[in-house]
């Protein structure tokens, strides 16, 4: 290209992988047409469950124990977590101080001033959803619980289809820079709030579905055998619902994600039409993923720590790269930043934890890169620990104040057979846990690494296992 190439960023929140998968059943041709044309992650993991600290990871590189926004923005005081833009450089500092122009528009929820000029986005908006008309009558799943308010899990909304304001002032942001600044390049995010529940869909998409039809998660009624009693007590909540209410919470989901699809389309074809899309840069991805059913559980599932939350699609287009479905790489959120640097030719980030995607992207990566992928969890508003590993096809979830988890990926792609107890695979436990320990001693997470006291020797083997042979 004559000039750096320019950025397009597509996020949305809650969407799980399956989701966006090639054998799923939500629809959406417009992002399938922009994975076809680029690489998508099939492992590609958040690194916290919930938005903020995810979306923080996201701008900084860094995981939540060191960027510090362990909760969401507005469910703490803002002396207990933050990320202000002195304490870090954000990747949107370094396109801005290149020359880019820049626009970030929908839901910012990263941290907690909202003035994201002083993030590097020259131009924002941050109305997060589309409008929200009246209701069908006879849609709605309620969940009732006595003390609490009606909690609404779906619904349909009547009238035409509206026009989603995160992506109308993408649109002509995109029109402004064509016309003023064409010979400069940009970078346009766009971040939707849905699928974030309640799903409540324009019925032109909801009836793109047939509800009755719509299968149920293969574990939604599997007891929680050998997880932790959080598990058990989440699933009560859920307790009301019928097949009926959840193929109709998993129709509107997916109908949900259409309609977000429907409005990726009009951006690209603006992008067309405007002569850039051939030198330009896509991404899409999500915060986290949704339980929808799994394990009994919808949602987010606070400290769950299963894949439906934490395998996130990711989708990255490079002009001129061929296409791939990687399904080897394991990639997080921290990774974006140093790739979107990367392919623009620009200095990365000092002391970030994530690295560049590029030789991946470009088939120069070796056969045994990029085999292990981490996460953190704070428990959000319970305050509780986790650490989450993933190391080929094992995963292990460490949390002291519960059960730990050890997973075969590969022959119980749903988690539902715990190994962290059985005798035959104790060695495989401490080599988990120990990757665990190395991995907190690499990005500082000090609280952890460095807890010695008697009542906190809670992990299987504590962190001097990494100084053995």
């Amino acid at each position: 290209m004559a000039k750096r190439p320019n950025l397009l960023f597509l996020m949305t929140d809650h969407t799980n992988r399956e989701a966006l998968a090639p054998e799923s059943p939500c629809l959406t041709p417009h992002l399938d047409r922009i994975a076809a044309e680029g690489t998508r992650f099939s492992r590609c993991y958040t690194t916290n469950a919930i938005c903020s600290p995810a979306r923080a990871s996201l701008m900084t590189g860094l995981y939540p124990s060191s960027h510090g926004m362990w909760d969401c923005t507005h469910t703490q005081r803002r002396e207990w977590l933050d990320v202000p833009a002195s304490r870090f450089t954000y990747f949107s500092q370094r396109l801005a101080d290149a020359g880019y122009r820049t626009g970030y528009f929908g839901k910012w929820h990263v941290e907690q001033t909202g003035k994201l000029e002083d993030f590097g986005w020259q131009e924002y908006d941050c109305s997060k959803h589309a409008a929200r008309g009246e209701r069908i009558p006879g849609q709605d799943v309620l969940i009732p619980k006595e003390g609490y308010r009606d909690y609404l899990m779906a619904g349909v909304r009547k009238g035409p289809v509206p026009q989603h304001p995160a992506f109308d002032r993408a649109i002509a942001f995109l029109g402004r820079h064509a016309q003023d600044d064409a010979d400069s390049p940009f970078c346009c995010f766009v971040s939707a709030s849905e699928p974030h529940d309640p799903y409540v869909p324009p019925q032109h998409f909801y009836d793109l579905y047939n509800r009755d039809a719509i299968p149920l998660p293969a574990t939604l009624r599997t007891e929680p055998t050998g997880k932790p009693e959080v598990i058990r007590r989440m699933r009560s909540v859920w307790q009301s619902m019928s097949d009926a209410d959840w193929q109709q919470t998993r129709a509107c989901y997916w109908a949900t994600i259409s309609y977000i699809d429907h409005e990726v389309g009009r951006l690209m074809d603006v992008l067309r039409e405007k002569g850039l899309d051939d030198e330009t840069i896509i991404v899409f991805t999500s915060d986290h993923g949704d339980m929808l059913g799994a394990h009994g559980l919808a949602t987010k599932g606070v400290g769950t720590a299963y894949e439906e939350v934490y395998n996130i699609p990711l989708v990255v287009r490079v002009p001129g790269q061929q296409p791939a479905e990687d399904q080897t790489t394991l990639t997080s959120l921290v990774d974006l930043a140093p790739t979107l640097l990367d392919c623009c030719g620009l200095e990365p980030l000092s002391g970030i934890h994530g690295q560049s995607l590029r030789p991946v992207l470009e088939g120069t990566a070796e056969a045994s890169d990029r085999r292990f992928a981490y996460a953190e969890f704070f428990g959000q508003r319970f305050v509780y620990t986790q650490r989450i590993v993933w190391q080929d096809d094992r995963k292990y979830v460490f949390s002291p104040g519960g059960i730990d988890e050890l997973y075969d990926l590969a022959n119980d792609p749903r988690e539902q057979t715990n190994l962290a107890e059985a005798p035959s695979h104790q060695n495989q436990l401490k080599a988990m846990v120990k990757r665990m320990w190395q991995q907190m001693q690499t990005i500082g997470d000090d609280s952890l690494f460095n807890a010695q006291y008697a009542t906190l020797r809670t992990a299987p083997v504590g962190p001097g296992c990494i100084n053995d042979s």
